[in-house]
């Protein structure tokens, strides 16, 4: 085992060296990847033929993110800061992920937009972020919910407002989660209803459905003519907005929501701020602190009149493609189901504490977000009915990979292999091999 390890060890050092250095003068300089700026010393710069091409002062990273960082905090409009962090990205990569690392969860909602996947999922080894991974946060968050309303998912109706993909694929996995939990997959579909631009989607409505949203067109209720008679008659445990249409869970809806419930549940997903369905504040104050509320984009803490103080989950897609992309790599799994976005689901949800549930989130802080897609790859790399047992390497040997991610993705300085949530033979290999690990220099 230790001698497959070493194999797969050296070489991968050595080409990592190699792409550091085998560009030099201006090319390298040029290459965002290789390019340093004022960090390069005067050794470095003698060796790469770059002496003279920079100016004579020699700066560290530290003073160059520091002096980003205070450039940043000067800007105001949020298209002027993209603008610029773009720019770091364009000339010094190392340099554009060290000042979004130090302060994640500002620039995060500056400089991610959802990458979207091609729709050949049985010919590549591909995935829609837009659908999957929304899906996948959205469920993260109703199972995060689960602990405070104390109901079973299976025990849930759910309300979208909205009928397009992004509910499509948040339904399924709703559906999947409720026939893992024993129910059939016709009534976990019953547990959900949509309500788009025309209506609620019904048998016998003058618009008609499409062929994905037939498994959620349900009989009549009755006399449904706005998303506030919809809540009345349906009665949901939890709304879910992705319509992208601004503020339609009116006050009315959120008042209605917390006369229902003693916990309800609301989500507004709509991206940017200015469509989703709801603020953070109207969804709290509304229901006196009741609800357990989720945004597609950030809304800052709430302060209530009793003198709490809450702060809204974001759903942000980064918590599961990260991780999910990375137990891809690792596995070599050839095609991406729908299982992998639930187990990335109920890892996202078990990360969340309870003293970070009791603050009003429902999924961690994104400054936790690398650990989260740490923990993420692992569970879905060893998840053994997504890889199969004809594509699982040895665990052990696996393992080796992943060291690589955390060389190059984390702090390798600052690993910890007793924090790791792994199977007791890896937590033992990786333990033994730690001092190892924090030794091996790029």
């Amino acid at each position: 085992m230790l001698s497959r390890l070493s194999m797969s060890v050296r070489p991968c050092v050595s080409v990592c060296r190699w792409v550091h250095t085998k560009e030099k003068g201006k090319p390298l300089m040029l290459n965002p990847r290789t390019n340093k700026g004022m960090a390069f010393t005067l050794k470095e710069r003698q060796i790469l033929g770059i002496h003279g091409l920079l100016p004579p002062k020699i700066e560290t990273q530290d003073t160059q993110a520091m002096r980003f960082q205070k450039n940043l905090k000067k800007m105001s409009d949020p298209l002027q800061k993209y603008i610029y962090l773009m720019g770091i990205q364009e000339r010094n990569e190392r340099l554009f992920y060290r000042v979004l690392m130090e302060d994640i969860e500002a620039l995060m909602p500056i400089v991610y937009t959802p990458t979207v996947g091609l729709k050949y999922r049985e010919k590549y080894c591909t995935f829609n972020d837009d659908i999957q991974g929304t899906a996948s946060v959205a469920l993260a968050g109703l199972l995060s919910a689960q602990r405070v309303v104390g109901k079973s998912i299976t025990e849930h109706k759910v309300l979208f407002l909205g009928a397009g993909e992004a509910a499509l694929g948040i339904a399924n996995l709703i559906v999947m989660a409720m026939m893992e939990s024993g129910m059939s997959q016709a009534e976990a579909r019953k547990k959900i209803w949509m309500f788009d631009k025309y209506g609620l989607l019904v048998k016998g409505r003058a618009y008609e459905t499409d062929s994905n949203q037939e498994g959620f067109v349900h009989p009549d209720p009755g006399d449904v003519k706005s998303f506030l008679d919809a809540v009345n008659v349906i009665k949901p445990t939890a709304i879910i907005g992705v319509s992208g249409a601004g503020r339609l869970f009116t006050h009315d809806v959120i008042r209605a929501m917390g006369s229902l419930n003693e916990h309800p549940i609301i989500f507004a997903l709509s991206n940017p701020t200015a469509k989703a369905e709801c603020t953070a504040e109207d969804a709290y104050s509304l229901t006196q602190g009741r609800c357990l509320f989720a945004s597609g984009s950030p809304f800052a803490p709430v302060s209530l009149e009793d003198g709490r103080i809450l702060t809204p989950g974001q759903g942000n897609n980064a918590y599961i493609f990260p991780g999910v992309a990375l137990a891809v790599i690792l596995s070599g799994v050839r095609h991406i189901s729908d299982t992998v976005f639930l187990e990335a689901a109920k890892t996202l949800a078990d990360q969340l504490t309870d003293e970070e549930l009791s603050q009003g989130r429902l999924y961690p802080p994104l400054s936790n977000i690398r650990e989260v897609s740490l923990q993420m790859a692992i569970k879905v790399r060893l998840f053994p009915q997504e890889i199969g047992k004809n594509q699982l390497m040895n665990g052990l040997y696996a393992m080796s990979s992943l060291f690589f991610f955390f060389l190059l993705f984390f702090d390798s300085k600052a690993l910890d292999c007793n924090k790791l949530v792994i199977a007791s033979s890896e937590r033992k290999f990786l333990m033994a091999h730690e001092g190892s690990i924090k030794n091996i220099q790029f």
